[in-house]
């Protein structure tokens, strides 16, 4: 059976399932090059599939269900709760005598219990709604409160950013301090769509105080619903998903405070480009029945690419003696990560050794100054290099650890932490072996790595895309391990 989903709002993506396991994943912004942009025709089209006899499913229903799916179905758990966080779901229809008749809010906090193959049930969800209010009837809690993820939104916005940089604000929060007492009603609009932070922060500093005790008071929220549903099911398995659990920081806390009894999954693509791979699934289980399990393991989705380029031939050895003289060297591998993060298919990589590293990458980039880089550390080092807070393994990028090395300045933030991902050599042979290399030379078992693109573009995934980032850039190399082929930025021949 092969199912195609699609997600045709903000985030839009396409997803290709054969036999329950995800075959192919499209993220519409990748295509477009419009950042969070829906699926359209130019996506339709970049799928590249024969839709013959393939079953076509909308995403048209409460999308929660479809993030609590996605998360429950590669989480590898028989059974689990699903927490789903982000900033406004579907639009849900409130029946109770207390509001009028057609009054709706939109779906904002969502908890679901799930047992395979599909069975599962609503324990908990809020729904927002402009105007004041606070009542809680059949599991539903109908509510002036804004959810974490939509704090953060509409304070990105009353800042002057745009309303999905919530991991800028992530990133000035480790320069503030937790002084504000931040009230739920601070958040307020005439409709859910003109909700502005009604508190002013004109200073840097200002704006970074509240940051941080933005960032306290949602990751406790969190906390406190993770238990309350834990007591309401007596279910242990935690799966997290929504646009808030990309708050690497909160996504730490968690790991750490909650009891070692408590076993958590957190999706990687757990934004709404990856509601569309969570319909499918749910979709596929509920025709099929199966009970067959396919726990997470590779998120290389993408369309696989014709690498036929022209350059040098080089060695691994020699890439990495670049990388430890100071270039700046692009990687492109033919299958595009799906999510937000560069795990090595799409990745800039930079020696972590450089102690100006920081400012240059993101002088290249055109990003903030104060905004961190992240680092890839080849899983049998990390411990020496990072406190793994209890952690086996990092392999999405969805942790901030502590940094236990000042060889590695580059991407050591202010807060002393850094976004790591750990790397086996069987999740990406090629970047494994070029992270060795860079050992064998330097002593240090990691790379800086960031996405590769530059600011107000989105990630690449064409090799035109990546060649076009090349030659418009101050990067030095765009290294194709897979043909062993080094191309030279052609402003500097």
């Amino acid at each position: 059976m092969i199912i195609k989903s699609s997600s045709n709002y903000h985030d839009g993506s396409l997803c290709l399932l054969k036999n329950g396991k995800v075959e192919k994943h499209v993220i519409a912004e990748r295509v477009n090059h419009t950042k969070h942009s829906a699926v359209c025709e130019k996506t339709l089209n970049y799928f590249d599939e024969d839709l013959t006899n393939v079953d076509y499913c909308k995403l048209e229903e409460s999308h929660h269900i479809y993030h609590a799916a996605h998360s429950f179905y590669d989480s590898g758990f028989s059974k689990a709760l699903c927490i789903v966080v982000d900033g406004m779901g579907c639009n849900v229809y409130l029946g109770e005598p207390a509001f009028q008749q057609g009054t709706q809010g939109r779906e904002s906090i969502s908890v679901y219990l799930f047992e395979y193959p599909n069975k599962f049930q609503l324990i908990y969800k809020e729904v927002l709604v402009h105007f004041k209010c606070d009542i809680t009837s059949n599991n539903i809690r109908v509510t002036s409160t804004c959810s974490p993820a939509l704090m953060f939104q509409k304070t990105c916005e009353s800042i002057g950013m745009r309303w999905y940089d919530a991991g800028k604000l992530m990133a000035m929060a480790s320069y503030g301090e937790d002084v504000y007492d931040i009230q739920d009603d601070w958040f307020v609009g005439k409709n859910l769509w003109d909700i502005k932070l009604t508190k002013k922060l004109e200073s840097f500093q200002e704006q970074c105080n509240f940051a941080k005790s933005l960032q306290v008071k949602s990751q406790k929220r969190i906390e406190e619903l993770i238990h309350n549903s834990i007591k309401k099911t007596g279910c242990k398995n935690i799966c997290m998903s929504g646009g808030y659990f990309l708050n690497c920081v909160s996504n730490t806390y968690l790991q750490k405070n909650l009891p070692k009894r408590i076993n958590t999954f957190v999706e990687p693509i757990c934004g709404d480009d990856g509601v569309s791979i969570g319909l499918a699934k749910l979709n596929w289980y509920e025709r099929t029945k199966s009970k067959r399990k396919f726990p997470l393991d590779t998120i290389y989705f993408g369309k696989e690419q014709n690498i036929e380029v022209g350059g040098k031939q080089v060695t691994l050895k020699e890439v990495a003696q670049l990388l430890s003289d100071g270039k700046v060297i692009g990687i492109f591998q033919s299958r595009s990560e799906s999510g937000p993060r560069a795990l090595g298919n799409r990745s800039l990589l930079y020696d972590p050794r450089d102690p100006n590293g920081r400012d240059k990458i993101n002088k290249l980039k055109g990003r903030e100054e104060y905004r961190p880089l992240a680092a890839t550390v080849l899983q049998e080092h990390a411990h020496k290099w990072f406190d793994m807070c209890g952690l086996k393994e990092s392999p999405y990028m969805l942790y901030t650890l502590d940094v236990l090395s000042d060889e590695v300045p580059a991407i050591n933030h202010v807060d002393g932490t850094c976004r790591v991902q750990t790397l086996k050599r069987k999740f990406n042979k090629h970047y494994y072996n070029l992270i060795q290399e860079f050992y064998n030379i330097t002593g240090v078992p990691m790379l800086l790595n960031t996405s590769l693109n530059l600011a107000g573009d989105t990630i690449v995934e064409t090799v035109d895309d990546a060649i076009n980032t090349l030659n418009n850039s101050e990067i030095d190399y765009l290294y194709f391990p897979e043909k062993d082929v080094i191309i030279l930025n052609n402003q500097n021949t």
